[in-house]
């Protein structure tokens, strides 16, 4: 099944990765960019009117729109594989993530900081899909994920290979800022309401809190991936 996606950066990037199999382009589009990306892929954009992409698309299309081909998951083994060839390396764990847009965003961290690779669980999690692509602003052609069907079996083999395991949790005694993450870092992030489950929560090495001042005693979880991503590269 293919995938559409909307937006000047997600379509950008999807075009330079060779995604795209066709392309929509409102009557007054003039980016040259992408106009050069389309011509370079062979492609040939057929013009909509902006109220056919406003049918189409559920957000801010900036006059273009691709269908693409599906988002591919990669096997755990391989994330490993390349994770073993940086020297501090990082994988995210997402436990129950079902907002598109808090996992579009964390993989945009997740490229800036030089995430090995994401690993997600078949229950309970929002696929890839258009909306993950268009908040990630193209970060998810750069970003591999795993889907796995069994979390703590996954924390299971990365432990088995080196990783240690740092989750977040309000009730944490622990400050993110006391710790050195000076080590192979899996990172487990927590669902938006219910947070990090109990029994990963139990197979975790470390667990974490990031100390809040305000009224609202919870951070969203991809604010939450950006601060402990940003210390652990610090």
């Amino acid at each position: 099944m293919e995938d559409l996606i909307f937006g000047r950066n997600p379509v950008k990037e999807a075009l330079r990765n060779g995604r795209v199999v066709s392309i929509f382009l409102s009557e007054s589009f003039s980016d040259q960019t992408i106009l050069d990306l389309i011509k370079d892929c062979h492609l040939v954009p057929k013009k909509v009117s902006n109220q056919e992409l406003d049918k189409k698309c559920k957000g801010v299309h900036q006059g273009v729109m691709a269908i693409v081909k599906p988002y591919e998951y990669l096997d755990l083994n391989e994330i490993i594989r390349r994770a073993k060839k940086v020297e501090v390396p990082i994988i995210v764990i997402l436990d129950g993530i079902n907002d598109p847009h808090n996992f579009g965003a964390i993989l945009r961290s997740a490229d800036v900081f030089g995430v090995t690779g994401i690993v997600v669980g078949k229950h309970n999690q929002v696929p890839l899909n258009a909306t993950v692509a268009k908040t990630s602003a193209g970060a998810i052609n750069f970003v591999p994920v795993a889907l796995v069907s069994n979390l703590n079996q996954a924390i299971a083999k990365l432990k088995e290979n080196g990783f240690w395991v740092v989750s977040t949790d309000g009730s944490a005694t622990m400050s993110y800022t006391d710790l050195n993450y000076n080590f192979p870092i899996c990172l487990v992030i927590g669902s938006e309401g219910e947070g990090v489950s109990r029994l990963v929560l139990k197979n975790s090495d470390y667990i974490v809190k990031i100390p809040q001042f305000g009224h609202v005693n919870s951070l969203n979880a991809s604010v939450a991936a950006g601060i402990l991503l940003a210390r652990i590269r610090s």
